[in-house]
């Protein structure tokens, strides 16, 4: 398969819309409309509790973005890759790192 210049650049927009939407999900109580029914704890504490769940509902979304029969849809590891790091990755450390940011912040 070749993977053209098209195709990478497809692939990059895609990672960075998932990026984009991370950091919306963290800021969805500064949405006027949006902070009466969700609030950004209430968003993570689901992520946190169905994580497969989560990560299989990327998944039809990143099919839906390029498509299934150009490569970038077939191809979309860049698009998992993002998602996997944050639903797996940064989700269960944050609160470890916040702990540890309040303890420093106390001795000092």
């Amino acid at each position: 398969m070749l993977l053209t210049l098209a195709a990478v650049g497809g692939l990059l927009a895609s990672a960075a819309f998932w990026c984009l939407f991370w950091i919306t999900l963290h800021k969805v109580e500064d949405i006027p409309v949006v902070r009466h029914w969700l609030s950004t704890s209430q968003c993570l504490s689901w992520v946190q509790a169905n994580l497969s769940l989560a990560l299989a509902m990327t998944e039809p979304t990143n099919l839906l973005i390029h498509g299934i029969s150009t490569p970038a849809g077939v191809l979309s590891t860049w698009d998992t890759t993002v998602n996997v790091a944050h639903v797996c990755g940064y989700l269960p450390t944050r609160d470890v790192v916040s702990l540890i940011a309040g303890e420093n912040r106390r001795s000092a």
